[in-house]
């Protein structure tokens, strides 16, 4: 049998590769798989989002398509292969958690970040993933993995943190160097704030010479354990790149001067401490004025965001240095932070005390679908209309001084109805007091309905599994697959996670009902019927050899072309019912055979019981019958189940002695069926009746004594008169000896009397040969 995907669930590339019954190390062949397995691999194939199989001992890998981009160029190969040859890279940062749900642990994380080595370069990623174990039986056999990457999230919320950072960072930057009396006092406060803000070695800033090679470092900022490098140097010194670029006014960007840069030109480098350097030049009327530089000890990979905060943070300080060209080089810097800004898929804004936009991006044109310059100005409350009375409290929080987070729906006139994440930080005067804030709005509508669908979607497989009160089962029409849950394996007599197949169905059918549940399964899967699978069966335990009754519905599922893909339902356990209603059946019965009996049983006792006098007629009549009463009553009470051997010999003789006689009983309790305690009673009525009559229980001195014990193919009982009157044989056989060997003939028995002079002894036994 090949491995065939749901026709339902639909395949793709990877379910193509297990169909074509890949052997998958550590696993096997997909047609060998357990049911379990074979269950969550369709489950995890037919699923749009990323999800993958961890499976076993060996941590086998298997995924869906969806999991395809997440891996890159690591598929195909990665099918089948264990986790961590997959992805050593993230071993020990995930392993801890994969294995904690192979302990029944399950977990979830949010926006996780690791790096993969994928598309041949490691890179940094982020996930949101959620690792929940398969429960097979009492033991963990896989962890089943949702996850979505959230890398460009992720991304996307530290440029926004990072625009927060530079935001408020420039704004710290102009609040606290726009007092300073001097220049150098300007330039040491700027050198200080970007070292400690970038947490680089040194910070420092020089003054060209008019040969424009020979610089001197006046100042700087040395972090801990770093050195200052306040002197007079040579760019040429430096290196050819250095030169090059800082004479044509670009910025020299160094990553690791070790391997960029020729050997003796990173000496020079090396030798005050630096690894790394980002250096930005100050070109005024085309001559290279000045230099401001950060530099790391070892090697740093600078990214665009450190290159134009130095270059913006250069700008500044120098703007205010010069003090001459303030103007112009303010709306550089204004026109630059605007770039950047628009630049960012967010909405930024500033918003002043009064409540009003003083400045916006690009993104609120796009969104709002109006110019910047017919929203700079307007009161909040005016541009966002309904909207406004959502947001009002946290706006004034924020006016407030405090730092506001929060999420919210809101529709946009141009964009529509969109989840945004908003984030309202305080903007600080002089004296401290909050004079605006910063609004940086990002679009979340892609994850919040990520998750909404990920929650709901772990909710229903959740109680589906947990809170269901039927077995499942389903049937693939096309190959025959099987898949029964636990609760249906038990019905068959199978313990829990035992692959099955339509073979062990049918071998686990009682034989009478293997052909009404054949024609019922076949007019469910019949285009023409369609009719609902509903029967009710006998199965055999496979395992422990119980007869179980199964109730069980279903109905197939067809597709467009009315072909049966399917046949799906339940089945759920109804031996009690059944064996109440066989109870109830069995008791009507024996009510009604042992009323027959008893009414026979009178009307023989009518006929030929001998009294010429009425009254000693009925007295024997009414004895009789309520010995038989007596015997009703007690196999009711157990209903019809029988009794015991001492239960009858004390009921009948209770009722049956005078207060002064002297009965001796012994004897184990021996249980009678039910057949046999009516005959019983009888006889020990009989008995009982002669001796109160005639024999040892008609004189004060007279003794009995009834003894039973248990034999190799039934029962005795013994019933031994003494020191009553002489008595003699019966010259005639009457009726009630007929009556007695009659009832010993119905225990399977005999019954023998010996008339000895000084009293009646009777042995009787049941089941021996008579």
């Amino acid at each position: 049998m090949s491995f065939n995907v749901s026709k339902i669930l639909a395949g793709g590339e990877v379910a193509k590769l297990l169909e074509a019954n890949r052997d998958v190390a550590g696993l096997g062949q997909p047609s060998t798989w357990p049911q379990a397995l074979r269950q969550q691999v369709n489950v995890v194939l037919g699923a749009a989002f990323p999800m993958f199989l961890i499976w076993g001992p060996e941590r086998i890998l298997i995924y869906n398509d969806a999991y395809r981009p997440i891996l890159g160029d690591k598929h195909p190969a990665a099918l089948g292969q264990p986790f961590w040859m997959v992805w050593p890279e993230v071993r020990p940062a995930i392993e801890p958690i994969i294995e904690a749900a192979f302990s029944g642990a399950a977990a979830f994380y949010e926006d996780l970040p690791v790096t993969l080595h994928r598309h041949g370069q490691a890179e940094p990623a982020c996930f949101t993933f959620s690792y929940s174990p398969i429960p097979v039986a009492d033991e963990v056999p896989g962890v089943l993995c949702v996850c979505v990457e959230t890398t460009s999230a992720a991304q996307e919320r530290a440029r926004r943190e990072e625009s927060e950072r530079t935001l408020l960072f420039l704004d710290r930057l102009t609040q606290a160097t726009s007092a300073l009396p001097t220049a150098e006092a300007v330039m040491m406060r700027a050198a200080q704030m970007i070292g400690e803000h970038m947490g680089v070695a040194i910070c420092a800033y020089a003054d060209m010479d008019a040969d424009q090679d020979g610089f001197t470092i006046r100042g700087d900022w040395a972090a801990a354990g770093s050195t200052s490098i306040v002197g007079r140097y040579r760019l040429a010194d430096f290196g050819k790149m250095a030169v090059e670029s800082l004479s044509r006014g670009l910025p020299l960007v160094i990553n690791d001067n070790l391997s960029e840069i020729a050997t003796h030109e990173a000496a020079t480098f090396q030798a005050i401490g630096i690894g790394a350097t980002i250096c930005m030049p100050l070109v005024r009327d085309g001559a290279l004025r000045a230099l401001m530089a950060v530099h790391h000890k070892g090697p740093h990979f600078w990214t665009d965001r450190e290159l134009a905060l130095v270059r913006e943070v250069t700008e500044r300080s120098w703007a205010f240095v010069e003090r001459v060209a303030s103007q112009a080089e303010l709306a550089d810097s204004e026109a630059e932070l605007r770039r950047i800004t628009d630049a960012a898929p967010l909405l930024i804004a500033y918003v002043d005390s009064d409540e009003r936009y003083r400045f916006i991006n690009r993104g609120y044109e796009a969104w709002f679908g109006r110019p910047r310059e017919a929203l700079q100005g307007q009161r909040v409350e005016a541009v966002l209309g309904p909207a406004y009375d959502r947001v009002k409290p946290y706006l004034e929080a924020a006016l407030a001084g405090e730092r506001v987070r929060f999420e919210s729906r809101v529709d946009y006139p141009a964009s529509g109805p969109r989840e945004v994440q908003v984030d309202y930080v305080p903007r600080r005067g002089a004296d401290g007091g909050v004079v605006g804030l910063y609004a940086v709005i990002s679009d979340v509508t892609e994850r919040f309905e990520a998750e909404r669908a990920l929650l709901q979607s772990e909710t229903r497989l959740r109680l589906a599994t947990e809170f269901g009160e039927v077995g499942l089962w389903d049937v693939d029409n096309g190959d025959g697959a099987l898949y029964w849950d636990d609760r249906v394996r038990a019905l068959f007599g199978y313990s829990p996670g035992v692959p099955v197949t339509l073979n062990d169905f049918y071998r686990g059918l009682h034989p009478d009902d293997r052909g009404p549940t054949s024609r019922a399964y076949a007019a469910a899967c019949d285009p023409l019927a369609q009719d609902l699978y509903d029967v009710e069966y006998r199965t055999i335990g496979a395992e422990d050899g119980i007869e179980r009754w199964v109730a069980a519905k279903g109905r197939g599922v067809f597709d467009a072309g009315d072909r049966c893909l399917r046949v799906v339902g339940t089945a759920i356990d109804i031996t009690a019912r059944k064996h109440a209603e066989a109870a109830r059946d069995l008791l009507m019965r024996e009510v009604d055979h042992r009323a027959r009996n008893a009414l026979a049983i009178i009307q023989s006792i009518v006929r030929l019981t001998d009294a010429a006098d009425p009254a000693e007629f009925r007295q024997a009549i009414h004895g009789r019958i309520e010995a038989m009463a007596r015997a009703q009553s007690a196999l009711a009470r157990t209903q019809w189940r029988g009794g015991t051997i001492g239960q009858v010999v004390r009921e009948e003789l209770a009722g049956a002695i005078s207060a002064g006689a002297r009965v001796r009983l012994s004897g184990g309790e021996i249980a009678l069926p039910a057949d046999q305690l009516q005959p019983l009673s009888m006889i020990l009525h009989e008995l009982a009746t002669n001796a109160t009559k005639y024999g040892a229980l008609s004189v004060r001195g007279g003794r009995l004594e009834v003894s039973w014990a248990s034999e190799r193919q039934g029962w005795s009982l013994a019933w031994e008169e003494r020191e009553g009157p002489s008595v003699t044989a019966p010259s005639r056989s009457g009726f009630g000896s007929r009556l007695m060997a009659s009832l010993a003939r119905q225990l399977e028995g005999q019954i023998v009397f010996d008339w000895a002079r000084d009293g009646l002894s009777v042995r009787l036994r049941a089941g021996a040969p008579a």
